[in-house]
């Protein structure tokens, strides 16, 4: 793993010139071009379902220099230089939601390291296997059957398809566009917010540095187990007594659409008013559990807690939902929840756009992309950046199948 990093290391250093004393480095002028033939396999040697075996199957259908195995963020924006500078226009990301949306991320800077003004327009198009924790658009992409694409088998499945038919990665001919989102000025992703699942991972985070200096302790909250305890100790005790309420101000900027259950789900548009000085529009101000948002309709789970996502409506946008139901509506209704099909005029808000801010009116609360913790924030802003292509493994069901060269998503 050195010797291919030390590799990997010196053939980007390839990339830069080092300018004279007194003279400055010169902005190159645009990234080396992309070749969907060209298929770079990205492993997150931290994600749960990758280990040395999915490394190995990668490498018995790909040259080794195509696959890079990271372990370290650090790792992981060296892989994403080399992928820019190798021209490579198919990216398999087999991880979890936070590897892929980590790729795409560091994808981003290093065309944008290359001078390009807008590094999402030329970005090579990616495959998501499911061997994360957290796999939401990994089963938009994949369908129902996604754990077909998991483990091993998952790797060499997705590399076979991709070359099959003697056509290389062309041979998968439809691209599913999907939009991307930025938190504040900084990260890309595809799922962010504030809610249940932030609070554990902020609690997680608590309690691992309350034990930092009780080692056999630290080790065991380590892992998963950890998340358990958290939740058991810390979560669900502050959401019994109430003190996990929030209260929230969610605005659009420009527009929004509000989605009606009462009218059979309509699409209500919502603008400024004509020659209005302010640039957002209040959504919602008050108490909330939840607050987030999500480019396709799953969240963690499997849950479809964003069901206008990806709809004729939202296309290019993204489906932003305010929920204000207290823990224990959550159970009675929890097959709704889960199977996209929960309304509540009163209780879930569903917001359509693509520029939301919201603010915490009381104090910080925690955030969270892609399962990973953004530290506690008195506000957040989510925006569409771009969008981002995925190989369609899928397709069309047989029936429909001829439609396939028809297809504009």
């Amino acid at each position: 793993m050195r010797v291919a990093l030390v590799g990997v290391l010196a053939a980007a250093a390839e990339a830069f010139v080092v300018p004279p004393p007194g003279r400055r480095l010169a902005v190159r002028d645009a990234a080396p071009a992309t070749d969907e033939e060209k298929v770079a396999v990205l492993l997150s040697l931290n994600a749960r379902g990758v280990s040395w075996r999915a490394v190995e199957a990668a490498r018995a259908c790909v040259p080794s220099a195509d696959v890079f195995p990271t372990a370290s963020l650090e790792e992981a924006r060296v892989a994403a230089e080399e992928i820019v500078r190798r021209g490579y226009g198919t990216v398999v990301s087999a991880g979890g939601d936070g590897t892929l949306s980590a790729a795409v991320s560091m994808i981003s800077e290093a065309r944008a390291g290359w001078g390009e003004a807008d590094p999402l327009l030329h970005m090579p198009r990616f495959v998501a296997l499911p061997l994360g924790t957290g796999n939401a658009v990994a089963r938009y992409v994949l369908g129902p059957r996604y754990r077909r694409w998991r483990g091993p088998r998952g790797v060499r499945r997705a590399l076979d398809v991709l070359s099959s038919s003697g056509g290389g990665a062309k041979n998968v001919t439809n691209d599913l566009r999907v939009p991307v989102l930025r938190v504040d000025d900084g990260d890309l992703c595809f799922i962010a917010g504030c809610g249940f699942d932030s609070f554990i991972l902020d609690d997680y985070q608590r309690l691992r540095a309350a034990v930092r200096n009780v080692p056999v302790v630290r080790n065991v909250l380590s892992s998963v187990f950890g998340y358990f305890v958290a939740t058991a100790i810390a979560t669900l005790p502050q959401y019994a007594v109430g003190n996990r309420r929030m209260c929230v101000r969610v605005s659009a900027v420009d527009e929004a659409t509000y989605v009606d259950p009462r009218r059979g789900d309509a699409a209500l548009p919502i603008r400024l008013r004509p020659h209005a000085e302010e640039r957002t529009i209040p959504l919602y101000e008050g108490t909330a559990t939840i607050v987030a948002a999500g480019a396709t309709p799953f969240y963690g789970g499997g849950m479809r807690l964003f069901p206008f996502a990806r709809t004729a409506a939202s296309a290019d946008r993204v489906n932003l939902r305010v929920a204000t139901m207290a823990p224990w509506r959550f159970v009675p209704n929890v097959l709704g929840i889960f199977g996209g099909t929960y309304r509540s005029p009163d209780l879930a808000f569903d917001f359509v756009g693509d520029d939301f801010l919201v603010e915490f009116l009381e104090d910080p609360k925690p955030v969270q992309h892609s399962g990973d913790a953004l530290g506690r924030r008195r506000q957040f802003r989510l925006s569409v950046a771009g969008h981002v292509r995925f190989a369609d493994l899928l397709g069309l069901p047989a029936t429909i199948a001829h439609l396939e060269d028809h297809l504009d998503c």
